[in-house]
């Protein structure tokens, strides 16, 4: 009997993965696609449409589903039962299975208030429009900002590139353009090669560069920065931030990403894997998606019998940055040791050269839409080949950048988490039951508690999670924590101080947040509590909003 695999999604992985399971089962799966929309996006050239450069092209889901041996059904993954290997869809079916691929992507939503927000195809409109006031000279300082939690920023440095070359081409002058990011360098995941071509083409068409700063609010002509500072600009663009979509019975950050394995399978689960932008990994790209999806499909396909040794998911980071000219080909290697390489090319570094790169996806898309082209990538000898020697590069550099404000506050004078937390946290196990953890919450009268696996925190549930779960009638005595748990929370230690700690709290809108030492729970900080310590308005009147 042949393994059923359910692939929840409709992008770059969930496609890559159907394919791979294609070529690697060898017909031992059943292969079901499930997304909310027909359409399969092709999105990486929505930052060409305002430029007349390009055009964001669609594919109907259901005939590449049967091209890729696969079917297809309308509906969004809402919620799932590992015990009983049952999804639940947004048009109110059951889907079983035997393994889950849970990618279906994460939404975009604004991260510097008052600015354009740019997402995609859907605003293209408002960024021509945004041309034609600046050509008009009604615009003459914009700012591109790349915003805290934005790891992939690729697509504003596109967008700062293009509009300066599109405003040199109308010979329009005396407009000021800057980019701010919260990066050491330029396009720093694209290691030094990459970093050095995008700063020569950013000086060459004047765009001026500050780096290691972060923008929050645009308001009567200022954009606020931080750590510090202001800049003054008419308009603002930014990218947004990446928030995956709540499913009921999966363990989410409170970002609403899936940690997984080196094998993508999801941390406590089995029979569930995960791919592309709705796992914790940092990079959220399209080929990054595919090489996750394909790390996937190997571990399914291997458990479905067939002879093949899984490899685990090493990302390879590919980019093909337009400029407004002749593009840049970059290619950088993440996992750090021997042998990494970071190149910048205006000649193809890969085949086929796609903005989006998957070792199934990119000729199937490309047979599909009639682009041929030869097996093997051309020479390239004006590629400009640089060996990287790097440290292990730790994913956690790649985090937004404001859940290190509590640890690099550690230190200042002033009131600490550690006079003010309660030190004896209630901590569960993630194999409990919901009615074991509801029982002893009640009885200890807390509103959350803390998951620990071996002694290191690895989770958060709190009362909220406890109603989101029963209201979708689980069973109290059958579903687990590690199903509804927030998964990787947010936490401080001892040492951070009041103020910096009321401040992630009410970033995130959280009302207690964890406090760790090496990994292990040594307390809890309440909102309230917090509030009640910091001398400073802000936090007071944040804590008067949330309670």
């Amino acid at each position: 009997m042949a393994t059923r695999v359910l692939i929840a999604g409709g992008g770059a992985a969930a496609l890559e993965a159907a394919l791979a399971l294609r070529e690697l089962a060898e017909g031992r799966v059943e292969v079901e696609l499930l997304a909310p929309e027909p359409q399969f996006w092709y999105r990486p050239l929505a930052v060409a449409e305002p430029f007349g450069l390009g055009e964001v092209r669609q594919f109907e889901l259901a005939e590449l589903a049967a091209a890729a041996g696969g079917t297809f059904s309308p509906g969004a993954l809402i919620g799932v039962d590992a015990e009983r290997r049952l999804a639940t869809t947004s048009t109110g079916s059951s889907l079983a299975y035997d393994a889950l691929l849970v990618a279906c992507g994460a939404a975009p939503v604004p991260a510097v208030r008052g600015a354009l927000t740019f997402r995609g195809p859907a605003d293209s409109e408002r960024f021509r429009q945004l041309l034609a006031e600046i050509v008009a000279g009604r615009v003459e300082r914009i700012v591109f900002a790349v915003p805290w939690g934005a790891v992939w920023s690729l697509p504003l440095y596109e967008l700062a590139l293009m509009t300066a070359a599109y405003l040199g081409g109308r010979k329009v002058e005396g407009v000021e353009l800057a980019l701010i990011t919260p990066e050491d360098e330029p396009l720093q995941l694209f290691g030094r090669a990459g970093s050095e071509a995008v700063r020569e083409l950013l000086e060459e068409r004047a765009v001026a560069v500050q780096t290691g700063t972060c923008a929050v609010d645009f308001a009567d002509g200022e954009l606020q920065l931080v750590p510090e500072g202001q800049i003054a600009a008419d308009r603002v663009v930014a990218l947004p931030r990446l928030r995956g979509p709540r499913i009921d019975g999966l363990p989410q950050t409170v970002e609403g990403f899936l940690s997984v394995d080196a094998h993508g399978q999801v941390h406590g689960l089995s029979d569930v894997f995960a791919a592309g932008d709705i796992t914790s990994f940092p990079v959220k790209q399209g080929g990054i998606a595919t090489q996750q999806a394909d790390a996937a499909a190997e571990m399914i396909a291997a458990t479905a019998g067939a002879d093949i040794s899984p490899q685990p998911f090493r990302p390879v980071l590919r980019g093909l940055l337009l400029t407004g000219r002749q593009p840049r080909y970059l290619r950088h290697e993440l996992t750090g040791g021997a042998g990494d390489v970071s190149a910048a090319s205006p000649e193809p570094l890969w085949w086929p050269p796609a903005k989006i790169v998957g070792r199934y996806l990119a000729p199937f898309l490309g047979e599909i839409a009639g682009v041929e082209g030869p097996p093997e990538a051309p020479a390239a000898p004006a590629a400009i080949p640089v060996e990287v020697e790097l440290e292990e590069i730790k994913v956690e550099r790649l985090t937004p950048l404001r859940l290190e404000i509590a640890r690099d506050a550690e230190g200042e004078e002033g009131a600490t988490v550690g006079e003010v937390m309660s030190g004896e946290p209630l901590v569960v196990a993630p194999e409990d039951t919901l009615g074991e953890v509801a029982e002893k919450m009640r009885e200890r009268d807390v509103g959350s508690v803390l998951v620990a696996d071996y002694g290191r925190l690895i989770g958060i549930l709190t009362s909220r999670d406890l109603l989101r779960a029963f209201a979708g009638r689980v069973h109290p005595s059958e579903a687990r924590i590690r199903e509804w748990m927030t998964a990787e929370p947010v936490s401080v230690s001892a040492a951070t101080p009041i103020e910096a700690a009321v401040t992630l709290m009410t970033e995130y809108g959280f009302h207690h947040l964890p406090v760790v030492e090496d990994e292990r729970p040594a307390g809890m900080l309440g909102l309230r509590q917090a509030a009640r310590q910091t001398r400073t308005g802000s936090g007071s009147e944040a804590a008067a909003e949330l309670s």
